[in-house]
């Protein structure tokens, strides 16, 4: 009976250790990003494995940046502009520390330590919540460098979801504030140097309408799928911009504005249900706004279309 006890206490004790290590790792769920390198070639190819002969997703050019995630022989495993890759590594010049200015990430484990130094062993000047964003400056042996509310610090980098393409490649709207090709531009990181950069709306719809097609997925908020306040929420959180949750919540924020007031950038909602705001969108100008719809996913719709002129229940700004 005893031995018997004892198998059994051993079980449940396995079982609860594997348990708890995994609710641990889901918490991060990202990998770690073990340096950033810069593109040494006029045009380099972003395939899908790490072969000449596999498929072909995109094109880097020479000074761009792309994050780095690990090595098979002569192959690097990179993200470059939010896509995961491989890049030959003979046409990147690669480090473990570097400043770059990878734009806003988001923290998807809760509780996260920012701390003084790369590395658990140096003090904690902040903890960050689930969702929350930190502005990334730099790498350090697998530590984002950033700047999280008023703190700059580090955080392990599998803590942080990328949501940004680099601000000094050509495809971001947006230009380095503090570093451009890991060098500095005489402008000293902190919270309030970066909070005197207000991000613009032109900025923000790039930011949404790369997510056009993403399937609508209820209380999804992230690109595998999204609902409408989720969508609004995420997009703008990208920008350092914090958000409620929900439509409803949202609509108690910002200022009033008419409809013949709207300027892009501007939050449009509706009563889809006749007791309320029950959906929103983003007005992106030309009487049309961006929105995840229930039936399209995320898509652009007109302000005049039948169905949501109806519906049409008002506008806040919070830019």
């Amino acid at each position: 009976m005893k031995r018997t006890t004892r198998i059994v206490s051993l079980v449940l004790t396995i079982f609860l250790f594997v348990n708890i290590f995994s609710v641990h790792a889901s918490a991060a769920g990202t990998e770690y990003k073990t340096g950033i390198a810069f593109v040494d070639a006029s045009s380099l190819r972003l395939r899908s494995s790490p072969s000449t002969g596999s498929k072909t997703l995109d094109y880097a050019y020479d000074n761009e940046v792309v994050v780095l995630l690990g090595k098979t022989g002569d192959w690097y495993k990179v993200i470059y502009n939010l896509q995961t890759g491989y890049m030959h590594s003979k046409y990147l010049d690669a480090a473990t520390r570097e400043n770059a200015e990878l734009g806003y990430g988001r923290i998807t484990g809760n509780k996260v330590n920012i701390r003084s130094g790369p590395g658990t062993g140096y003090k904690s000047l902040a903890s960050a919540a689930i969702n929350d964003t930190a502005y990334i400056i730099g790498i350090n042996n697998k530590w984002f460098k950033v700047i999280y509310g008023s703190v700059v610090g580090y955080i392990r980098s599998d803590y942080v979801e990328l949501t940004e393409i680099p601000y000094e490649n050509r495809d971001s709207v947006k230009s380095p504030l503090f570093f451009r090709g890991g060098k500095s531009t005489g402008v000293t990181p902190s919270a309030s140097a970066l909070n005197k950069v207000k991000p613009t709306a032109s900025a923000i719809i790039a930011t949404a309408k790369k997510y056009i097609g993403v399937p609508y997925v209820w209380g999804g908020s992230t690109p595998s799928g999204f609902d409408c306040s989720g969508f609004v929420q995420y997009v703008f959180n990208a920008h350092g911009i914090s958000l409620p949750r929900t439509s409803k919540a949202q609509y108690g924020v910002g200022t009033k504005v008419s409809k013949s007031s709207l300027k892009a950038g501007d939050l449009v909602f509706f009563d889809t249900e006749g007791s309320g705001v029950s959906h929103l969108g983003i007005y992106i100008g030309n009487n049309q706004f961006i929105h995840a719809s229930s039936s399209k996913g995320v898509t652009v719709t007109s302000l005049s279309n039948t169905y949501w002129a109806q519906r049409y229940y008002g506008a806040k700004r919070v830019l």
